[in-house]
């Protein structure tokens, strides 16, 4: 099944999750390749891979090979060995089970949902007119077993559309644009969309992520700012709760005894500078040591595409550095959000430092984490001076990283300014930009 593919030009600038942002176009250029649009897609996978050079990176984006072999829209970061007859079909993948009518009857009238295969069932459909002596592009779109795949197909294009590139059969129908053609897209404005995507993601690529108009400001005012959105955006979350969104997430403040009493009782002083800021301008959230119950594990500052674990793999470090102290802020849907102090950050930092300073560290896993920290904390450099940061995890496992409180609290605040739309995980590109008379339909 697909990720959500819809074109967001706010997340991709701004989302500071580098490896979901890496996703998001990841998928985005497989659904352009599927609609037809591969010579687009081709510019999407250069733009990525020659910031995402790792060998688990390409691994990712190995069946979009099928479909620049169709074109010969070949992205140059992709080298002449992935390219040859005998690495493509490595790459294939033999089909399990038959290649007949009966398994294209199965598939095409499921008994049950997960019984759906639509690359398989297109597949086939393609075969059986090979089979039968039909070798002509057009009259392959007008054989009825192929045109009852793709209208299963395009039922539930945004859910199916993933699962097809594998299929190296079914290539000469895709860049035809058939699909595109069956889901109604309109030619002309999703050209456009795709060229503005494409200049979206060469400016988060090349030029980091930037910087939303709210950043930087008292944390007073990013409070502020949240009830403003989530009156403005969230109404169809709160109608579907039965409940009435939040008059203000402004509550008495802390007094600075209050701070004082509460770095006592916790053994943690001083405080961050902007949790101590987020407690003058509003006292709702509870700080409590959460260190006895929360699962000491490695401690992981930055989230990229393979992870810490494999930094620390290449760099053959014996040990990496857990936190000792756990003060957890009030659980938030399930969550756990923790607060790490400076002793386990500096030795933390001090690790990563090391391992990037390693000759057993591959340049693609160094220039990986280093734009993760990059586009997390702004800068190496703000990294290295960060003294307090916060991860979150469920189950009392905090293992994910947000960054510092300020930025998880901007985030949301960034977040908070889009409509809220329970239907979002159903969106792609197509949908986007279907023609008026399909949208109608």
């Amino acid at each position: 099944m697909s990720y959500k593919t819809k074109f967001d030009k706010d997340d991709i600038l701004r989302d500071p999750y580098l490896p979901v942002i890496y996703e998001r176009i990841r998928e985005m250029a497989k659904e352009l390749a599927v609609l037809g649009k591969i010579d687009i897609a081709s510019r999407i996978t250069d733009l990525l891979l020659s910031q995402n050079r790792t060998e688990h990176g390409f691994s990712l984006m190995q069946f979009l090979n099928f479909a620049f072999e169709q074109t010969g829209d070949w992205p140059s970061a992709i080298p002449q060995s992935a390219r040859s007859k005998d690495a493509l079909d490595e790459l294939e993948i033999p089909p399990s089970g038959s290649m007949d009518e009966k398994r294209y009857d199965e598939l095409i009238n499921p008994t049950e949902s997960s019984q759906r295969d639509p690359g398989l069932c297109l597949t086939i459909a393609v075969v059986l007119c090979e089979k039968r002596g039909k070798t002509d592009l057009e009259e392959i779109k007008q054989d009825e077993r192929v045109v009852r795949a793709l209208e299963q197909i395009t039922e539930r294009f945004h859910a199916y559309f993933g699962a097809l590139i594998q299929h190296r059969k079914i290539w000469p129908l895709l860049a035809s644009g058939v699909i595109a053609q069956q889901v109604g897209v309109d030619n002309a404005k999703l050209c456009a969309t795709a060229e503005d995507l494409v200049e979206t993601i060469r400016v988060r690529l090349e030029e980091g992520r930037q910087m939303a108009d709210h950043e930087g400001k008292p944390i007073k005012e990013l409070l502020e700012i949240l009830v403003e959105n989530t009156r403005k955006h969230a109404c169809p979350l709160y109608e579907e709760l039965h409940e009435d969104p939040p008059e203000s997430y402004l509550h008495k403040p802390a007094t600075e005894k209050d701070i004082k009493d509460m770095e006592k009782r916790l053994k943690m002083s001083p405080l961050p500078d902007d949790h101590k800021e987020f407690l003058l301008a509003s006292n709702n959230v509870v700080l409590d040591d959460l260190s006895s119950t929360v699962e000491k594990v490695g401690l992981e500052l930055v989230e990229d595409l393979t992870g810490t674990p494999q930094l620390i793999r290449e760099a053959g470090c014996e040990a990496w550095p857990s936190a000792t102290k756990h003060i957890g802020i009030a659980p938030i849907d399930a969550m756990v959000y923790v607060l790490i102090g400076p002793s386990d950050v500096k030795a933390t930092i001090k690790a990563y430092k090391k391992a990037l300073a390693s000759d057993k560290v591959t340049d693609a896993m160094k220039a990986e984490t280093t734009r993760a920290i990059e586009d997390r904390y702004g800068s190496m450099e703000a990294f290295e001076k960060m003294e307090w940061a916060m991860i979150y995890g469920s189950d009392y496992v905090a293992d994910c990283p947000v960054g510092t409180f300020r930025s998880w609290l901007e985030d949301i605040v960034r977040t908070s300014g889009k409509l809220y739309d329970s239907n979002s995980g159903n969106s792609c590109l197509a949908y986007e930009c279907r023609a008026e008379h399909a949208r109608r339909g």
